[in-house]
């Protein structure tokens, strides 16, 4: 059983919002996700509009400045026109992925693999329509009056901007869509769920209501499958979660647990902790047949 499960256990309790809430964040995802993706792609093409000003400066020595301010041509106000829209769709993008995989991890990682995913777009696109301007010449300053002078590392890399800029944009949106798949896989939403609810979450005690020996040993311990009654925001609920401890240690009926809400305020979420007051009884082998 999900270890995370739980269900009211009063039947005037107002039902969980948590399943709901989820599906609706999802729902709104699917547009959320596009449209800030071309925002941030539109700005990151009107962004080398003046990018490639600072670009010519750094090729063409202090003079490069005349050859690019040609090319600005309201770039500028595209941009900061694109950037205000983008930033406020990102926070709903961020906002949404927290409510809908219930971490603060999944907001953060979503928002900023969008931004960096649209920017990584507009940049390809800019390159790939020759929107930079060439250098007067490749590997070397043109200055009338003293001559001319190699390029250093910085010219160098302001050369190849045109193309890094796109990949290493690309690469923070794929390391961040990886970063979310490995925390919120199958196999491990579990964990990175319970450590944010230990780090954020409210915490309440709670009642054992009943022990169940499950029939399994693991590594030389009793399993067991306890339900536990708390009271949350919206009335008495239970949750039922599965411990291996020790057979002296085992849980009983009536002893006391730490029960941990959901940071994100979805009751249909917590973690439930065994304490030293979830056990006080005299050890009976004969309860824990093998």
């Amino acid at each position: 059983m999900d270890p995370f499960t739980t269900r009211p256990v009063a039947p005037n309790s107002r039902p969980d919002p948590g399943p709901a809430k989820r599906r609706r964040a999802l729902v709104s995802l699917v547009v959320l996700i596009p449209v800030t993706t071309a925002l941030w792609a539109l700005a990151a093409f009107a962004s080398v509009s003046f990018l490639d000003t600072f670009r010519l400066m750094a090729t063409n020595d202090i003079d490069g400045w005349g050859d690019g301010v040609g090319s600005l041509d309201g770039g500028p106000v595209v941009f900061f026109g694109a950037v205000f829209p983008a930033s406020l769709f990102g926070f709903a993008v961020m906002w949404q992925s927290t409510s809908a995989f219930a971490t603060f991890k999944a907001g953060a990682t979503l928002s900023g693999a969008v931004g960096s995913g649209g920017a990584a777009v507009g940049l390809l696109v800019a390159w790939l329509g020759d929107r930079w301007t060439e250098p007067r010449a490749v590997g070397q300053f043109a200055s009338a009056g003293d001559g001319t002078s190699d390029w250093g590392p910085l010219s160098w890399i302001a050369y190849h901007a045109s193309w890094l800029l796109p990949v290493v944009f690309g690469g923070m949106a794929a390391i961040g869509l990886l970063r979310f798949v490995s925390s919120h896989r199958r196999g491990r939403w579990a964990d990175t769920k319970a450590a944010e609810i230990k780090e954020h979450g409210i915490r309440m005690p709670g009642t054992i209501d009943r022990v169940v020996f499950t029939n399994t040993w693991i590594m030389g311990n009793p399993q067991f499958e306890v339900t536990v009654t708390y009271v949350a925001k919206y009335g008495p609920r239970q949750a039922i979660q599965r411990f291996v401890t020790p057979a002296m240690s085992a849980p009983t009926r009536g002893g006391q647990v730490d029960v941990w809400y959901d940071p994100l305020g979805d009751e249909g979420t917590v973690l439930v902790e065994l304490t030293e007051r979830s056990s006080d009884h005299g050890f009976d082998p004969g309860l824990f047949p093998r």
